[in-house]
């Protein structure tokens, strides 16, 4: 569709663009955007913190335990069906849950809307992006990632429209506008065929066009062979325990200091504008400086954000810690896509990026339960944000002993 509109803008962009586009409307609906109704859970149902986290860990885990079967739909079906399959699942599911009236549907819906949203992510949108660049690789993905960082933005309306009308009617409305909008620029992803008349990258090579377009990559069973692939899945895992606490603890927890959804929300957003820093940055640092160091760095980052939110005792304090994790945080999620490609290929990256996180999903399903179980045990957030903190630091000597294959096909 758009590439028949902008015929001369490679096409590469324009799978950037579309594919960030979904990333942002997952992210402000799913990712970021259900934290805003959090609370709202807990007074209408009298829930627990863990309990009700409980449901967003197994969300995240079920997107985990599919993902390798998303990334061999990837492989095998296209980017393009698998995605518009994921929104609809996603879509219908998010309107279910305006409907729920217990503990057991919230479940259900959030394991459905998990099925969904898994192959609607950015999973998808990174295995069609990766086949299209080499030498802008990082780049290329860290522009599509600022979709999710912008998404996060959008909480602040998210919680307007919880306020405005309460959450199962905002619930309906973001529902709607997902599947609109989503489907529109599903259309408009897809692989890079072989046979492509754009040069890769969108530059002219002074090469034969056969090798131009050779493609190097290793199968999923040979990469699962190697210290490389466990060393970033488990990094990611460390650095998902305390990422995932953040983006859904940090605006009940600002309310529990005494501030309203509203203005709580605006230290969310001030953490995803520092993640959108971080997306684009890491990109150009990458490409230049090599996607293990970067990665690290970023690991370190959130690392230090995280434990310093044990010290923080207002608002203030929380956007300042916030800023430096928000930075590591947003290059993780395009560096680890990219390094996965550097190290393993494009031929078989859907399965092997899906298997990734599969693994790395372990930690992102045990912190924030442990961080509402220490909520609830303690009766504040402090010492569950150390020990967040304390896991995501364990990511920097995993990524430092990952090592790269010698040896991919073509």
């Amino acid at each position: 569709m758009l590439n028949r509109l902008f015929p001369n803008i490679y096409e590469g962009w324009i799978i950037v663009i579309a594919s960030g586009f979904v990333m942002m409307l997952s992210g402000s609906t799913f990712f970021y955007g259900l934290s805003a109704i959090f609370t709202s859970l807990l007074i209408d149902f009298n829930w627990s913190v863990a309990s009700t986290s409980l449901a967003f860990s197994l969300r995240t885990e079920v997107q985990g335990l599919t993902g390798p079967i998303i990334g061999l739909s990837i492989d095998r079906l296209g980017p393009r069906f698998t995605i518009i399959v994921g929104i609809l699942i996603a879509g219908f599911a998010l309107f279910a849950l305006s409907f729920i009236t217990n503990l057991f549907q919230f479940y259900v819906v959030m394991l459905i809307s998990a099925l969904g949203i898994g192959a609607a992510g950015g999973q998808v949108g990174m295995a069609a992006v990766a086949t299209w660049f080499d030498k802008k690789r990082s780049r290329a993905l860290s522009i599509m990632t600022v979709g999710g960082g912008i998404s996060g933005a959008l909480v602040f309306f998210v919680a307007w429209l919880v306020e405005l009308y309460g959450w199962r009617t905002a619930v309906q409305i973001l529902s709607i506008y997902y599947i609109i909008i989503g489907l529109f620029f599903a259309l408009n992803i897809r692989s890079r065929p072989q046979d492509h008349h754009q040069p890769m990258d969108g530059i002219p090579k002074m090469h034969s066009e056969e090798e131009e377009n050779q493609i190097l990559g290793m199968s999923s069973k040979d990469a699962l062979k190697t210290r490389g692939f466990w060393s970033i899945a488990f990094g990611t895992s460390f650095c998902l325990f305390a990422g995932v606490p953040i983006i859904l603890l940090t605006i009940p927890f600002l309310e529990s200091l005494g501030y309203s959804k509203t203005l709580a929300s605006i230290a969310m957003i001030a953490f995803t504008v520092s993640t959108v820093v971080g997306r684009l940055g890491s990109g150009y640092l990458a490409d230049k400086y090599g996607n293990k160091l970067i990665l690290t760095i970023g690991y370190l980052l959130v690392s230090i954000g995280t434990i310093g939110l044990f010290f923080a005792n207002d608002i203030y304090v929380t956007m300042i810690f916030l800023f430096i994790c928000g930075p590591g945080f947003g290059a993780s999620i395009p560096i680890r896509a990219s390094i996965i490609a550097e190290y393993f290929g494009t031929i078989n990256f859907g399965t092997i990026n899906g298997f990734c996180v599969f693994v790395s999903t372990l930690g992102a399903v045990i912190g924030p339960w442990i961080v509402g179980k220490m909520v609830d045990v303690s009766g504040e957030y402090s010492y569950g944000w150390l020990v967040a903190g304390l896991a995501a630091f364990l990511a920097v000597p995993a990524l430092i002993f990952a090592e790269k294959p010698s040896q991919m096909i073509k």
